[in-house]
């Protein structure tokens, strides 16, 4: 027998999706329509840090190199809470960053969809320090360990001094330790995760 419970979904959110529900945010307007929210989530994750570089005001989320975005409204207040964003390249979905309001259970039940997603085909990332610790070590996503996968990847975008192991701190898994600018003109000790395409 259906229950009348079950045929209404209660979508009390600005992201017009049931509580808790992931959803990619495809076009323009929906971003630009939630762009102060995915901001304020993006402001809160990096304030440690001094902020996101590429994320300065509401009008940087629609910078067109970032075009991968997915939102989540997990609590009872309608804004979203989570987000994870990206880019499209020829080798899947290259995860850049993440944003989040500061609530403990809403981080963990982020980290813990975006380590799921980045075990499968199509969808990986670059990090270090922290993130390498809740994914790889955590999150159990695995680590590209092979030279020429990480350097096909990355591409000419970035110039890569190869290390194999981690060239200061040789408790940290992996062989796939490389170094390279980052876009704020700071050099960075990374590694490539997920399972490229």
């Amino acid at each position: 027998m259906i229950k009348l419970k079950d045929l209404l979904t209660e979508v009390d959110s600005v992201l017009d999706a049931p509580k808790g529900t992931y959803i990619q945010i495809t076009n323009s307007q929906e971003r630009r329509r939630l762009s102060q929210n995915l901001y304020d989530l993006i402001k809160n994750a990096y304030k440690d840090i001094g902020g996101h570089h590429d994320f300065k005001t509401p009008n940087d989320i629609m910078a067109p190199d970032v075009d991968f975005w997915i939102a989540a409204d997990t609590d009872a207040d309608p804004d979203a809470d989570v987000t994870m964003y990206g880019k499209k390249t020829s080798h899947g979905i290259k995860y850049t960053g993440v944003g989040h309001d500061g609530d403990k259970d809403n981080i963990k039940n982020m980290l813990t969809r975006r380590s799921k997603d980045m075990k499968s085909p199509g969808h990986y990332g670059e990090v270090s320090g922290d993130a390498f610790r809740v994914y790889v070590e955590r999150g159990g996503v695995p680590v590209v360990d092979d030279e020429k996968v990480v350097r096909k990847v990355l591409g000419n975008k970035y110039e890569i001094e190869w290390h194999g192991k981690h060239p200061t701190d040789p408790t940290k898994k992996g062989n796939g330790w490389y170094t390279r600018m980052s876009g704020a003109g700071k050099k960075f000790t990374k590694t490539l995760i997920g399972v490229p395409s």
